[in-house]
Formats: C-alpha cells, sequence, structure tokens
C-alpha cells in the first residue's frame, strides 16, 4: 500500500528527542524520514549565500522549502519527513537584527511550509540544557536561552494552529506504544509494531543508540545551579512541567 499523505516536519530543542521520534516514525513503512536535511546550511546560513539583507528571510525559507519539494519527488509512494531544531529556526532571526525590523518569522515559517504537517516534540529543560553543555561545551546560559526559544517557538505554531501533534520526550521513552499509537492516530495513519524498534536507526548518530527505549530517562531530571534554575522554571511551567 502507498502512501501520498502530507509531508511531516519533527519541530523540538536540540538534544530535546528529535532524533529518536524521527527514528520511530521512519520506522514506518510508509514513511521516508530525513534528519537535519539542509536544515542547518539554509536556516542559519553558514553556508548559505546573502544575495540581499532585506530578503534574507524569504530567500532562505523558499530555497528550504524547494529543496524539500525536490527531495519528496525522489521518494514517491512514501510519506517524506524531515526534522528541525529550534536552534536552526533561531538562525531565521537575523533578519530582524540585520534589518532592525519586527517580522514575525515563525509565521512566515509556517506559511512557507503550507501543507506541511508539524510534530513538536518538548523535553524538561534541565535534562536539554545538560545535555547541550556537556557534549557541545555549550556555555549554560546560551543553552538556557536556547531551550526558552524553543518554548517560544511551541507557543507561536500552537497560537497559529500549525502542531498536528505533539508529546513530552518523557512520555515517549516511558510509554513509546501510547505516545506512538496516538501521533498516527492524529497523522491519519495505521500504527506499525515496527515504529517500536528504532532506538538504533541508522538516522540516530552511534552514541544515541539504545537497544531499548530509556525510561529512566524520563526520571533521572538534573540539578541546573540555582540561579538558572530559577531562570527557566516560569518558562518549565508554560510546557507543562
Amino acid at each position: 500500500m502507498t502512501h501520498t499523505g502530507n509531508p511531516l516536519l519533527v519541530i523540538g530543542v536540540g538534544r530535546g528527542g528529535t532524533s529518536l521520534l524521527t527514528a520511530c516514525l521512519d520506522g514506518h513503512p510508509d514513511i521516508s524520514m530525513r534528519s537535519e536535511f539542509h536544515t542547518a546550511r539554509v536556516l542559519i546560513g553558514d553556508d548559505f549565500p546573502v544575495t540581499s539583507t532585506e530578503n534574507i528571510l524569504n530567500e532562505r525559507l523558499q530555497a528550504l522549502r524547494s529543496i524539500f519539494d525536490e527531495d519528496i519527488s525522489r521518494h514517491h509512494g512514501k510519506i517524506w519527513g524531515n526534522k528541525i531544531t529550534t536552534e536552526q529556526l533561531y538562525g531565521l532571526e537575523e533578519c530582524n537584527t540585520i534589518n532592525v525590523s519586527c517580522v514575525d518569522v515563525l509565521s512566515q515559517f509556517v506559511s512557507t511550509m503550507h501543507g506541511y504537517r508539524i510534530i513538536y516534540i518538548a523535553r524538561h529543560g534541565a535534562s536539554c540544557i545538560d545535555s547541550k553543555v556537556r557534549r557541545t561545551g555549550q556555555p549554560l546560559l546560551r543553552a538556557a536561552l536556547r531551550w526558552c526559544y524553543g518554548v517560544r517557538v511551541f507557543e507561536r505554531l500552537m497560537q497559529l494552529g500549525a502542531i498536528t501533534y505533539w508529546c513530552k520526550y518523557e512520555d515517549l521513552v516511558s510509554e513509546p506504544r501510547r505516545i506512538l499509537n496516538e501521533m498516527c492516530a492524529a497523522l491519519d495513519i495505521d500504527f506499525n509494531e515496527n515504529m517500536l524498534g528504532q532506538t538504533q536507526n541508522p538516522l540516530l548518530i552511534p552514541e544515541y543508540r539504545y537497544e531499548r527505549f530509556l525510561s529512566e530517562k524520563a526520571y533521572a531530571i538534573p540539578e541546573l545551579p540555582q540561579e538558572l534554575a530559577s531562570f527557566i522554571r516560569p518558562w518549565l511551567h508554560r510546557m507543562g512541567y
């Protein structure tokens, strides 16, 4: 059976479970997932030419849409998907800095990606921040600010009615069958058992591959310095933590 359903975008904060959720989706026989396919290059723009500072946002978004649509054409009969981190979306905010403007970047993103179904995955801020610092050496405050931006992205996407389904990482690793069943229902596709066997999917980098879903990670929330913990507390409440 072939499917031609609208393509998917998994969005969430870096170190927030986007790779695992993407891998689970990729395990479905009717879905073909990419992982950050050209997203960092285009959205952050380090290797993307700037021809007009005034049109930097539109150029990046249109380029990304074209790249996605072209790749979809090579996956006929499959539901195509990709994952994007909110840190990459933050790269689009440069348009406001460069032009001293106040463009609603996320609204523009949603408009450009019209027809794409967004799945958002959230994770406790302390876990994301701690992991980001340990794995990348990023300063604590910067990691915290980027996580807070991820909350803003979630809230704005919800306001725009752009999210088809969202879940928490903690629920995914502790109750994967329930979460994946709910997600499939929201996407109007049949759940497939193979989605539960993707913790070693090649889309995951080797150090993220395990024999099983690590349910213990749902409860092992690291402690942050008191001042930083106080800083993110209101944002945690906004995400329902």
